[in-house]
């Protein structure tokens, strides 16, 4: 009858004085041979066997303590156990093993110091590293709940290497994180980054193209869902902005780009999704400001929006008095109606993102036009001068550098 496996190193450890040194000498040779297969069939395990649904994370960890060379064995292809995790292997998943690997590895040293534990590791043949992929990766050729469950369970793991402080905030800028999870199958993660980091919906010191942009990207699959999935995002956290609706690249609105990528009226079915007219937000005023030339495609829309004002409670029409004047569009010689038909109001109000009155907008730059001067200051001579005392406190100096940002 033989022994068993356990009673059999037992007796070893009792009698290895008494054992010749050739037959330790050979028990220790097969003892390493059984323990670097061991350790594959470990690695084999972790690759090929984990699954979500059967194990624990207890008995990986033992698995672990006995092997810790698992950790670091590659597959064919070259990856890590931590990265084979993010597979599904014949319907299993794994996924939820990532935080316990990459913390384990970081206590083994996983690819390297400041590699924290495989995942700034880059996944073989690709140029993205375990973070990247996690962030991105979808579950192709399914919808519905299947597709949920494969984003939700993704969205978890961040959650938990977050608070392992294995994910880091300025992971989401280096790595281009939002960029990564702006699809519909990528929802909750998408959410999970855009909450943590608003301004990476900004992306105004970004080396990424501002997320809105990217939507709306030709080449995009499936940008109508994916523009009102970052724009739904840009007005939770940036309604002041209208989500960066107008936000510009190369001189052309996000707006206007949907406009050409998705149609006016599929745009529009979007934009007033996402922004109600019921709201009342001014995006007429929005529109005047940034992209003048989509102002009567989005009124058809918004027709409400005429009678709104802004945060500096100016009205449509005093905007667009005050736009008309920065751009020098608009001559007393040529369009003499335009500065008769200004009202007081336009006329002795200041305009709040120079601190310049419209007599001085019509004064500045290359375009300046002194008959519109004049006749401005007829209506109101008394703003000759209004305010030079504010010169001393650096209020003048800020005043000119807002005149040389509309030269």
């Amino acid at each position: 009858m033989s022994q068993s496996v356990d009673d059999f190193f037992t007796q070893l450890q009792q009698s290895r004085e008494k054992v010749p040194k050739k037959v330790t000498s050979k028990i220790n040779e097969i003892a390493r041979k059984a323990i670097e297969d061991m350790s594959k069939a470990a690695g084999k395990f972790l690759h090929e066997d984990l699954d979500d649904d059967k194990h624990t994370e207890e008995q990986v960890k033992a698995i672990i303590e006995l092997f810790p060379e698992s950790l670091s064995q590659e597959d064919e292809k070259g990856r890590l156990p931590i990265q084979r995790a993010l597979y599904l292997k014949k319907g299993r998943s794994s996924v939820t093993f990532v935080p316990l690997l990459a913390k384990e590895g970081c206590r083994l040293g996983v690819g390297g110091e400041e590699n924290r534990g495989g995942l700034l590791s880059v996944r073989p043949r690709f140029s993205i590293n375990t973070i990247e992929w996690l962030s991105g990766e979808r579950l192709e050729g399914e919808k519905g709940p299947a597709s949920d469950e494969y984003d939700r369970k993704r969205a978890q793991v961040l959650e938990k290497l977050r608070d392992l402080n294995l994910l880091k905030k300025a992971d989401i800028e280096e790595y281009g994180l939002v960029h990564n999870a702006l699809h519909p199958k990528s929802q909750r993660r998408f959410d999970f980054f855009t909450s943590w980091d608003p301004a990476a919906l900004e992306a105004r010191y970004s080396q990424w193209l501002v997320p809105i942009h990217h939507a709306i990207g030709s080449d995009r699959e499936e940008k109508e869902k994916v523009f009102e999935m970052v724009l739904k995002a840009g007005m939770e956290y940036f309604p002041e902005r209208l989500g960066f609706l107008f936000c510009k690249k190369d001189g052309i609105s996000a707006c206007k780009k949907a406009f050409d990528e998705i149609g006016v009226d599929k745009a529009m079915k979007i934009i007033r999704t996402c922004i109600p007219p019921s709201d009342d937000h001014p995006i007429l005023h929005h529109a005047i400001r940034h992209a003048p030339d989509l102002e009567n495609d989005i009124a058809q829309y918004y027709p409400d929006a005429v009678f709104l004002r802004d945060t500096n409670n100016h009205t449509l029409s005093q905007v667009e008095f005050y736009m008309n004047l920065r751009r020098g569009k608009r001559t007393f010689k040529n369009n003499s109606c335009f500065f008769i038909k200004a009202t007081d109001a336009q006329v002795n109000t200041m305009h709040p993102e120079t601190g310049l009155y419209p007599f001085m907008l019509a004064a500045v730059g290359n375009k300046s036009d002194l008959a519109a001067v004049y006749y401005l200051l007829s209506r109101n001579p008394k703003l000759v001068g209004h305010g030079e005392n504010k010169d001393s406190d650096g209020a003048g100096s800020s005043r000119k550098r807002q005149r040389e940002d509309i030269d």
